[in-house]
This record gives structure tokens, sequence and C-alpha cells, in this order.
């Protein structure tokens, strides 16, 4: 007993050592996926640094009490699986996002962003942001824009002949 009691209490520590050094954590229920489905998903997760495991509610639940995101542990139910993103945090959840247009299967249960616990109606918002590339296009784009009208306006005068172009 002494030994299960042990492997439990590692896997408990595993659990929080990801949720420490996750800049987000998704938890969603995939019941219905087929193995090689959910082959796909972890692979394409892993690729973007996110690491995609199950494990039971009850060890997630103890991590959680651990590190005082217990408002996590009254989502915990049924069949779940944990995405923790570990660089980018909205990877995980905009993946998942995105599967969950191909793979019906897949609904949002909870989560932990910016150190909150969040329920699968605001990890919908969370995956509409706009990641860091595209805030930073946005932001030259929003830069640019009175340059570019400047330019149109100005060669629109000189196709008019109202300037002298040299």
């Amino acid at each position: 007993m002494s030994a299960l009691r042990d492997a439990k209490t590692l896997v408990v520590k595993e659990i929080a050592d990801h949720i420490k050094s996750s800049k987000a954590l998704v938890v969603v229920n995939c019941q219905t996926l087929s193995v090689p489905q959910l082959q796909k998903i972890r692979q394409e997760l892993s690729n973007n640094d996110v690491v995609f495991k199950m494990y039971k509610n009850r060890l997630v639940k103890l991590a959680a009490k651990q590190l005082k995101f217990e408002a996590l542990n009254d989502f915990l139910v049924g069949q779940n699986i944990f995405a923790f993103a570990k660089s980018d945090d909205l990877a995980a959840t905009k993946l998942l996002a995105k599967f969950q247009k191909d793979f019906s299967a897949i609904k949002f249960v909870a989560g932990i962003y910016e150190n909150k616990v969040v329920d699968a109606k605001e990890l919908l918002e969370i995956s509409k942001l706009p990641s860091f590339e595209e805030s930073l296009m946005i932001l030259g784009n929003a830069l640019l824009s009175p340059v570019r009208n400047l330019s149109i306006g100005l060669n629109m005068l000189v196709e008019q002949g109202k300037i002298k172009s040299e």
C-alpha cells in the first residue's frame, strides 16, 4: 500500500510542477475521440510546446489544492484531459478550439489563465484573442496607416496635376 501511495504522491507532484511551470492550463473532455484522433491532437499540441496528458481528477484536485486553485476542483468531473501550455499562454486554447471545429467530441471544461480559474465559456473567449504575433501585426498596421493614407493622398494630387513631382 505504501508503494502505491508513494506513486500517487509522485503523480500529484508531477501535476503540480506542470501547473507551476505552465503559462496556462486547459481542461477538456474528449470521451468519444478515437486513439488516432487523440494522437493527432497530441502531436499538434506537442509541436507548439503544450503537454497533453490524462490524469485522474482526484490527483489533479490534490495538486490544485496545494497551489491554491481549489476553484478548479468544481469542474473536474468525468474523463478529462489536461493541456499545459509551457511557452505561449494562448497556444493550448487556440489549438483545442481549432480541433473542436474538426472533432465535436472535444468540450472545454475549465482552465487556469493568468493565475485565475476560468470556465468553458471564458476559455472560448480566450481562444478568440489575437496571439502575440497577430497583436504586433495589428499594431504595425495601425502605426503605418496614417503614413499610407498621406502617400495615397499625395499621389492623387500629383496625378491630378495639383502638385509637381520632381
